[in-house]
């Protein structure tokens, strides 16, 4: 036996304090009797020095010395040499990947169960050099190579898998290779659920399994050709062993669609749901209830829109027009040098040319070649000629006053909504590649930026202005993968679906998400959302799953220190109830005296 802090010894010291104490205390007793003459002639006490000691010595007092032996030699911290197997080196490596969050019958995690694995091979090997390694997609080494256990067991302790596709050979292989030579670890142990696709040697594989998994394997959104709705694709799978019931919604934010499956097990079904009225541009799909890996149960999808509406502002300057159409929707006004494809043009007593392309709207403006403004003239009768059309819904058009207006020249018959007695107040024309709106008196001479139903009017307006139709798109982005937003103007701020805003270098053109969910970008040209999804092979089921390659390590043996102060602690501890209870006992005796 070794004693770590022999220093501690010197407290033995204070059992001479203990012993003199206790003498100091211990008196002959004064009794009352009846008669002395009774005790003549008998010896009160032994004759020798020595026997009169040991008869004042009292059990009390040598347990009180046995407790300060006890404690002492625990703060001494003794340590017994026992052999222990060691190894030359050891590497634990996690499969990080999205897949190790099924949740097993043991309702742990196969992650869980990996890092209590990856614990007990530190338990058994306790002098072992060990490194602590995550396989991923974006491999990550926990705990350089190294003979401190303490870390070791803290970095497992406290890691936790990703949402990355798994990691390949090659990556394994770099990754053991970072820390030492491949033949300089005896033991290489990959806690995993999917067996690797090539044989390393030299390294054991312990499979992962438990879990039964449904996921939705694919997902994607198409618009329908008229822009007043949409279609949703999707891919639903059944990994497990029997039929199971479950509900799709598709959800956009504002409405859902529900469709009830029932899928055979062990297979892939596909759907098409009709999504009327949806424009999007952000979708979800998810199943409901969902199972024990909730990573594949939502899915993700956008369409390449912004979730503002691009705006070019031609001519004079409106702040009422404009306080209606921010109140009506995010909006993103862009310069008259701006090339881009926008929503909406917005012209203010300005001429625009004929090859204008996308939606219009004039506001006491000229459209050369369809809408010429002409002078100003006496006001006839405000009517409402369409009293049914959208853009009067919820709007109280006998409420507008008219100090004045033009006259005006439509070369097309379109749709008048009011009229000025003869002339067009309000009117609207649409064509294949465009709608045009026009109002054909200045804002300024109306009552309409005092009205409250000049927003309502506006916001019909946008309501009539579809959205550019998206291109369509079938790949998704993937955790793990870069994802392009080079394309989208100069980066503003680009925030994560948790929240958390991603710092990104200037001029940078893609990022790595690391989550899935809707990650929005905002830049010059507006805010954009865009959707991030587990890897699709993370649902797959790893294939016929292949025993376990075991390497018998080379069981060098080792000494190492067990501590003994725990012992020692716990019969002091069992020592001093002892104690009490003689102490408690001596005094109860000499009360009944």
């Amino acid at each position: 036996m070794t004693l770590s802090n022999a220093s501690a010894l010197y407290l033995l010291a204070l059992a001479a304090g203990i012993i003199l104490l206790y003498f100091l205390r211990a008196r002959s007793q004064r009794y009352e009797v009846s008669a002395l003459f009774l005790w003549e002639g008998l010896r009160s006490d032994p004759s020798s020095r020595a026997a009169r000691i040991r008869r004042r010595i009292e059990p009390l007092l040598l347990v009180q010395l046995l407790v300060l032996a006890l404690v002492t030699l625990a703060l001494a911290d003794p340590a017994l040499r026992v052999p222990r197997p060691r190894l030359t080196g050891m590497a634990i490596v996690l499969d990080g990947s999205a897949s190790m969050q099924t949740r097993t019958k043991s309702t742990k995690t196969r992650y869980e169960l990996a890092r209590e694995e990856g614990l007990a091979l530190l338990n058994r090997y306790p002098s072992t050099p060990v490194t602590v390694l995550q396989l991923s997609k974006s491999p990550q080494v926990l705990v350089p190579l190294t003979d401190d256990h303490d870390s070791a067991r803290h970095a497992l302790a406290s890691s936790q898998p990703t949402w990355q596709p798994g990691g390949s050979v090659m990556t394994l292989e770099g990754l053991l290779d970072s820390q030492g030579e491949l033949g300089g670890f005896e033991r290489i142990i990959l806690f995993t659920d999917r067996p690797l696709a090539e044989r390393i040697p030299g390294v054991e594989e312990v499979v992962l399994a438990g879990g039964e998994n449904l996921a939705i394997t694919s997902f994607t959104v198409r618009e329908d050709p008229d822009l007043h709705g949409a279609a949703a694709f999707l891919k639903v799978q059944n990994d497990t062993s029997s039929y199971q019931e479950r509900t799709v919604r598709v959800d956009d934010g504002s409405n859902q669609v529900l469709l009830s499956l029932l899928l055979p097990p062990g297979g892939e079904q596909a759907y098409v749901l009709p999504f009327p009225g949806s424009r999007g541009p952000t979708f979800t799909a998810a199943l409901d209830p969902g199972d024990a890996f909730f990573g594949d149960d939502t899915r993700y999808f956008t369409l390449k829109r912004g979730l503002d509406r691009r705006i070019r502002w031609v001519g004079e300057n409106n702040r009422y027009l404009e306080a209606a159409l921010r109140a009506a929707g995010p909006i993103t006004l862009v310069s008259i040098k701006d090339s881009d494809p926008v929503d909406l043009t917005v012209a203010y007593n300005a001429l625009l040319p004929a090859e204008t392309n996308g939606n219009i709207l004039l506001i006491h403006a000229d459209l050369e070649g369809l809408v010429t403004i002409g002078e100003n003239r006496e006001v006839g009768k405000l009517a409402v000629v369409s009293p049914n059309d959208p853009l009067l819904t919820g709007v109280d058009a006998l409420d507008f006053r008219v100090r004045s207006a033009p006259s005006v020249d439509l070369a097309k018959a379109g749709t008048t909504v009011l009229s000025l007695g003869k002339e067009p107040f309000l009117y609207r024309l649409e064509e294949k590649e465009r709608k045009v709106v026009l109002i054909a008196p200045d804002l300024m001479s109306t009552n309409l930026p005092l009205t409250i139903d000049f927003p309502l009017l506006v916001r019909n307006l946008l309501e009539l202005f579809l959205p550019l139709p998206t291109p369509l798109t079938h790949r998704w982005a993937i955790v793990g993968e870069p994802v392009r937003i080079d394309g989208y103007g100069a980066l503003r701020s680009l925030t994560a679906p948790s929240g958390r805003e991603i710092s990104l270098a200037s001029g940078a053109r893609s990022f790595y998400p690391q989550e899935p969910g809707i990650y929005t970008l905002s830049t010059e040209k507006g805010i954009y959302a865009l959707a991030v999804n587990v890897d699709p092979a993370e649902s797959e089921p790893p294939d016929a799953l292949i025993e376990a390659q075991v390497v018998t390590p080379v069981k060098e043996q080792t000494q190492a220190l067990l501590p003994l102060w725990p012992y020692f602690a716990v019969t002091a501890f069992l020592a001093l109830l002892v104690e009490a209870f003689l102490y408690h006992g001596w005094q109860l005796r000499r009360w009944w005296r």
